[in-house]
């Protein structure tokens, strides 16, 4: 059987000796770039197994419909947003999923609030040019973190932000009271949570609710030395509004590692801004992580193909396949 990994842009997984433990068992063959559909279809037509490294790849109803021998989609990550998921079940298409990157997001979170806080992107360029700078940093203890969305993300963001003594106060479209407090956070409304915060930290995920969730009146309830981290999603901001509130510094400044459309492009307004961080969507890459995607997913596939036992198989009583053996 032939299991076709797609999208190993960094050449992590051809890389990993774990690799060899999907060898023993099938014939692997791995892609680092981006194809043409054409290209795609051709390599993964005959698959029996495909990983797709995160969301890289569209599973559309209509490439779906292409896969003969599909038994097993290992997805890389918990989202299958990419993934037509009624097609999916409708075609018995098994789909497993691996824990996300929530701690490495959670540290680039972190990474962003002491790079604002320090001003250290400002002084490294500085000591560089041969300029030894004064500089009076904004100290992270006693300040207020504000976290829109408490799920995984939001809780690393908590346990970090406690650990340097801040307060900590979260919104969320289905956070409840009792749920914050159980984390020892105080729960208030979302306009009281941007009048309050100095960092605004946003981590929850892109469905119809949340697009745009923060507006240009949103903006402007915010402290003038407030900093927006986003690592969610592009749009759950209206980049257009937030684009205006850097500009006329309403706000202290962002760190955005997501944008409306990716790659950004490279005469966008965000790129000519002084009171900005912006990392290319690398909040889930780390080496940890990639080893993590890599090692649970040659897991699932075990599991599911060899030992006949599925394991986080997000869609098993939406379909109706037996048990594959082999």
């Amino acid at each position: 059987m032939k299991v076709v990994i797609l999208d190993d842009w960094e050449k992590s997984f051809a890389e990993n000796p774990e690799i060899e433990r999907l060898r023993q068992h099938f014939h692997v063959e791995i892609y680092h770039d981006q194809p043409s559909h054409d290209d795609l279809l051709s390599r993964i037509e005959q698959a029996d197994v495909i990983l797709p490294i995160r969301e890289r790849t569209r599973f559309s109803k209509e490439l779906l419909q292409q896969l003969k021998n599909i038994k097993l989609i290992a997805q890389t990550g918990a989202g299958i947003a990419h993934i037509d998921m009624d097609e999916a079940n409708r075609l018995n298409i098994p789909v497993a999923t691996t824990p996300g990157g929530s701690a490495a997001v959670v540290e680039l979170i972190i990474g962003m609030m002491i790079n604002h806080s320090r001003n250290l992107l400002y002084l490294h360029q500085q000591m560089k040019q041969g300029h030894w700078a004064e500089s009076v940093g904004l100290g992270l203890e006693n300040k207020t973190v504000g976290i829109i969305g408490l799920g995984k993300i939001g809780s690393g963001v908590v346990k970090m932000a406690k650990a340097f003594n801040m307060n900590v106060v979260a919104w969320g479209p289905r956070l409840t009271e009792n749920r914050a407090e159980s984390q020892g956070v105080e729960f208030c409304g979302l306009e009281e949570l941007l009048q309050r915060a100095h960092f605004v930290v946003i981590s929850v995920r892109l469905v119809p609710e949340t697009k745009h969730l923060l507006t240009e009146k949103h903006f402007k309830l915010m402290k003038k030395e407030a900093f927006l981290i986003n690592t969610s999603r592009g749009e759950v901001v209206d980049e257009a509004a937030l684009v205006q509130a850097l500009k006329e510094n309403w706000i202290g400044g962002a760190g955005l590692d997501v944008f409306n459309h990716e790659p950004i492009d490279q005469n966008h307004p965000l790129l000519k801004l002084d009171n900005v961080i912006l990392t290319p969507h690398i909040g889930w890459k780390t080496d940890n992580m990639f080893h993590q995607f890599l090692t649970v997913s040659i897991d699932n596939i075990l599991s599911f193909l060899i030992k006949g036992k599925p394991k986080r198989v997000v869609n098993l009583e939406k379909i109706h396949k037996s048990e594959p053996t082999v």
